[in-house]
């Protein structure tokens, strides 16, 4: 099939033509094109390069002499600049040059020890080995931390001295005298610095030396006195001498501990200035001796060990209540360990009341692995309710009033002269309250308290005396007071009906709570009653503002006190509230004395204790308290 448009025919194209080559299987369904013959012609061609060419310069030209005066400037320049080189390194590496700082240098003559607080001196020559004078000089002396100034003990950090100018040759001498302060065997730097100018320059040069001494001893001497061991949360003592060694007067010494996590400051014989942890122990002169005690207390697990850190230093002058440098430093490693007796105190409860015997028991058993020898057990007794007149100790011990201590040795107590390891035993003892109410009366807060204090001589590799305490604080709880009464004349109320009451006739009467405290302010306090039946809520009650309630469903009447200060019915006023009920008796109870309340309860929690006090009423009948009742009052009649 064949077409034209605009006068090319498509069938006959190249394109065409290749398309339908390139997508039939049969080479002969387009004809062979006919390709136009060129005709056969001869080229002329060279067969060769030919001959390379010669770059050679002809004989005459190479024969020529090149006397250019460019020639002779360069050769000139070279060799000027190979002569200066040579001379400029011979000047300088020989040492001709006018100024250099190698020609500079600063000889130090000086002790290389010296003891903390000594006086030092440093002799400095300043030698000037160049050929020309320097001038403006100035030396720079850089202190270590510790140096104080010679005579007036001014603490010195940083020194410029002029030395205006030292001419070619010459040596100046200068002294630097300073007293060095700091722990034994540590290093003291100075750096010396020399500043200075040449003549006709502006430009600034300097030459710096250092110099370095040793802290032979120190000033001041430490000796600790300390427990190697302590039970957890055992009150421990450390007692720290603090000694002058050196040969001029240590003023305003300071004195700094480092407490472990877990130990508690309690006192000290010294006043601290700062945070219970440093002293002021004022002037030492040589041989001078103060003595720092501390007391406290440190807990911990057994077996772990705590580190106290002691330190000494001359008051800073920016901070009175720190130092700057350290003179003396000293660490020690006190171990918790179990308790050694591991005491055990028994008082059937950490809390009583007032008037009540208290049994005590002191358990013990020997913890440590080595035998103990003549144990000793005491025991402190003190509070402000204890009734020294009513202890008790038995044939074992002894009370010793004369400081309310009860005492257990080897003498009276067999089992104390040598106690095994894993050996236990125990001693009793038994002590009470005041029970008398004008005694107790002005009493806040009772209490009574043991410390149990167990000694004892370790034996064995580390013979020390060991010990052991306990403390029991007992709290006495406060006496809780609760009254229940009816009335009929007395009272907020106008009551109705007969005396004695009538059987199917209504009678009302007041019914009047009242609630006592002694010693411990109590709070949400609660009194509460059952009414029975045919008794009549008559929604009357004395104090507006009381929380006191009737409940129909249960018949339960409540009176709520969020707070009874200590003292109240004593020093103070009672806690009272009063409520109005009515009682139409059944003949049934005629001859009877009904009642008009169940049995009265109140509950309140005591604040010093935090224990709930209890306490109940009988309960109110028609039995009235007023002064006009006679017997037969209170029975129903017909």
């Amino acid at each position: 099939m064949s077409f034209s448009t605009n006068g090319m025919d498509f069938d006959k194209s190249s394109i065409e033509r290749l398309k339908r080559t390139l997508y039939s299987r049969d080479e002969d369904v387009v004809p062979k094109e006919k390709r136009t013959p060129v005709a056969p012609h001869e080229s002329d061609a060279p067969t060769s390069w030919g001959t390379a060419p010669s770059y050679e310069l002809p004989p005459e030209v190479m024969s020529k002499k090149n006397n250019s005066f460019f020639n002779k400037f360069l050769l000139g320049s070279l060799g000027f600049f190979f002569v200066s080189l040579v001379v400029a390194l011979f000047i300088f590496f020989g040492g001709f040059n006018m100024i250099s700082s190698n020609n500079l240098d600063i000889k130090i003559v000086a002790p290389s020890m010296v003891s903390s607080g000594e006086e030092l001196s440093i002799e400095l020559l300043i030698v000037n080995a160049n050929s020309s004078d320097i001038e403006e000089v100035g030396l720079f002396v850089d202190y270590p931390a510790g140096a104080e100034a010679v005579p007036d003990s001014k603490m010195l950090s940083r020194e410029k001295i002029d030395l205006g100018t030292i001419e070619k040759g010459e040596v100046q001498d200068y002294s630097v005298r300073t007293v060095l302060f700091g722990e034994k065997d540590s290093l003291k730097v100075f750096t010396f610095r020399l500043e200075y100018k040449v003549k006709g320059s502006s430009a600034v040069f300097s030459k710096e030396k250092r110099f370095e001494v040793l802290i032979g001893s120190s000033p001041i001497l430490l000796n600790l006195t300390y427990p190697k061991e302590v039970n957890s949360g055992q009150q421990l003592t450390i007692a720290l001498d603090i000694t002058s060694n050196s040969s001029v007067p240590v003023k305003k010494l300071l004195v700094k501990v480092e407490y472990p996590y877990g130990f508690t400051y309690k006192d000290s014989n010294i006043k601290p200035v700062r945070d219970n942890s440093i002293w002021n122990v004022g002037d030492l002169k040589d041989g001078d001796k103060k003595t720092l005690i501390i007391t406290g207390s440190i807990l911990g697990q057994n077996l772990e060990d705590r580190s106290f850190k002691f330190s000494a230093g001359t008051e800073s002058l920016s901070n009175p209540k720190d130092f700057d440098t350290t003179l003396v430093a000293d660490l020690i490693t006190i171990g918790i360990r179990k308790s050694f007796f591991d005491l055990t105190v028994l008082t059937g409860g950490n809390s009583s009341v007032v008037g009540e015997t208290i049994p005590v028991t002191v358990k013990w058993t020997n913890t440590l692995t080595d035998k103990i020898l003549d144990a000793r057990i005491e025991t402190k007794v003190t509070g402000n309710i204890f009734d020294r007149d009513r202890v008790s100790v038995g044939e074992n011990g002894f009370y010793r009033s004369v400081d309310n201590t009860i005492v257990w040795d080897k003498n009276s107590t067999s089992p104390l002269t040598s106690i095994f390891p894993g050996d236990s035993g125990s001693v009793s003892f038994s002590i009470a309250s005041l029970s008398n109410p004008s005694q107790i009366r002005s009493i806040k807060n009772p209490y009574i308290n043991l410390r149990v204090t167990m000694t004892g001589q370790r034996s064995g590799r580390d013979v020390e005396t060991v010990s052991s305490e306990a403390d029991i604080l007992i709290k006495i709880n406060s006496e809780l007071g609760l009254t229940a009464k009816s009335y009929r004349s007395i009272g907020p109320f106008n009551n109705t009906g007969s005396v004695p009451p009538r059987a199917d006739k209504e009678s009302t009467y007041t019914v009047t709570w009242t609630l006592t405290n002694s010693t411990n302010n109590l709070r949400n306090a609660v009194v509460y009653s059952t009414l029975p039946a045919g008794i009549i809520w008559k929604a009357e009650t004395s104090l507006v503002g009381e929380k006191i309630s009737f409940n129909p469903d249960t018949r339960v009447v409540t009176w709520g006190v969020p707070n009874i200060t200590a003292g109240a019915g004593f020093a103070l006023s009672p806690k009272t509230v009063s409520f109005k009920v009515g009682i139409i008796p059944s003949i049934n109870q005629i001859g009877t004395a009904p009642f008009l309340t169940s049995e009265v309860y109140s509950e309140a929690m005591d604040t010093y204790t935090e224990n709930l006090l209890k306490i109940t009423a009988p309960s109110v009948t028609t039995k009235f308290s007023d002064p006009s009742f006679v017997t037969g009052n209170d029975s129903v009649t017909r």
